[in-house]
């Protein structure tokens, strides 16, 4: 079967007639990730059970995954095998050839599906274009590529309206313009708009006012990190001490802030709207982004967006 596209997939869903292998790939990871979701719930169900729900991701056991194939349908359908972003630049020749056969194998009642949301292999390139064409033999594969600037206005109006705001198509075509048509930025970069915004109609001077400058500077993420951790640890640290009765100028000595004492003050002001426990969520949010920043392979600036925009809601959520 050659390429499918998303009206073929939405079809393929609703009627429940599955290919026993789907790829599913592309440039716009929005999609990936979206109709990946929409097709393992049309298969396995929202809340699958264990016995015919096998997923793996990144640096895969091919035995297990081999295995799990062939697992007969219990008391369900299906049998449904889930693979996301496997580590292709990590498998050598033998693993390569392994995999390629896995993703000829059929068995009855079982559905493999193969994402790639975020992880595009670079090395082995020409491995991953191999399986996709082994899938398209029996399979089905659909490639997201970006939208056009029409569908991605229409994205943009649509996430803004279900936060109760009113975009114009003026200033959806100038956020696209400063920031590119990724759906994941132009979400993130909506989400924290939203938030900020006062009234109902979304204005050019807000839009203008909280895009990230920051990536344009080609600042790194880790360092934009440390940057965000370090405040928000500052504001932190001063509404502990306020509640415990102690003074600014004991708590700069404690942490030897030394000439940094504005520091304090300025994180003391910005943040005295924001509840204690919306700042407690904020450095958990900030913990979790660290760790998997230094931990796992992930698109570090798809990572920031995410979580500026995590911490823009809770801080607003948490307004006192």
């Amino acid at each position: 079967m050659p390429l499918i596209t998303e009206a073929e997939l939405k079809k393929q869903i609703k009627s429940r007639s599955f290919s026993p292998v789907y790829v599913i790939y592309g440039s716009e990871q929005m999609y990936v990730k979206e109709y990946t979701k929409k097709l393992v719930e049309a298969v396995a169900g929202k809340q699958p059970g264990d016995f015919n729900f096998h997923t793996f991701g990144g640096e895969v056991n091919l035995d297990t995954l081999a295995s799990s194939i062939g697992v007969v349908p219990f008391m369900s359908e299906y049998n449904c095998v889930v693979v996301t972003d496997i580590f292709l630049d990590m498998l050598g020749s033998a693993d390569l050839d392994k995999l390629k056969e896995i993703c000829k194998t059929k068995a009855e009642g079982t559905v493999l599906i193969i994402s790639m949301p975020s992880y595009v292999p670079k090395r082995n390139a020409k491995a991953f274009e191999a399986i996709v064409k082994r899938a398209q033999k029996d399979g089905s594969v659909i490639k997201f590529e970006k939208p056009g600037d029409d569908k991605l206005e229409k994205h943009i109006a649509k996430w803004a309206n279900t936060q109760g705001k009113f975009i114009s198509r003026l200033n959806a075509a100038h956020l696209i313009k400063l920031c590119g048509n990724d759906l994941n930025r132009l979400k993130n970069e909506v989400d924290k708009i939203c938030a900020y915004t006062p009234g109902e109609e979304i204005q050019t001077e807000t839009i203008d006012k909280l895009v990230d400058q920051l990536f344009n500077q080609k600042e790194e993420p880790i360092m934009m990190l440390y940057v965000l951790s370090n405040a928000f640890i500052d504001a932190y640290r001063v509404r502990a001490a306020d509640e415990s009765g102690v003074s600014l100028q004991a708590l700069a000595e404690d942490f030897e802030y030394g000439r940094r004492t504005f520091a304090l003050e300025r994180a003391r002001k910005s943040t005295r709207n924001v509840s204690t426990e919306a700042l407690r969520k904020c450095l958990d949010l900030l913990c979790e982004a660290d760790e998997k920043m230094k931990s796992v392979s992930v698109n570090e600036r798809l990572l920031l967006e995410q979580l500026i925009a995590q911490l823009l809601i809770t801080a607003g959520e948490g307004k006192v």
